[in-house]
């Protein structure tokens, strides 16, 4: 179980590395009718974002757990 958590991680971080626009797009681009784009910021954000949950995901697996606090 483990494992696929921590491989949803990885994929979910991969994804947005290379796709940082993928969820403005999902999120407002349908509201704004493909004339704007996300700002430069946003696609700095998401990457920082995929680079924590990519981060978040290698631990995952490395480590084996989730994160337990006891």
């Amino acid at each position: 179980m483990v494992v696929f958590i921590s491989l949803i991680f990885i994929i979910a971080g991969v994804l947005g590395w290379f796709f940082p626009s993928l969820s403005w797009h999902m999120k407002h681009g349908w509201a704004v009718d493909g004339k704007s784009e996300p700002s430069d910021n946003y696609i700095f954000l998401s990457r920082f974002g995929a680079i924590l949950v990519l981060g978040w995901g290698i631990y995952i697996l490395i480590a084996g757990d989730l994160g337990k606090l006891n």
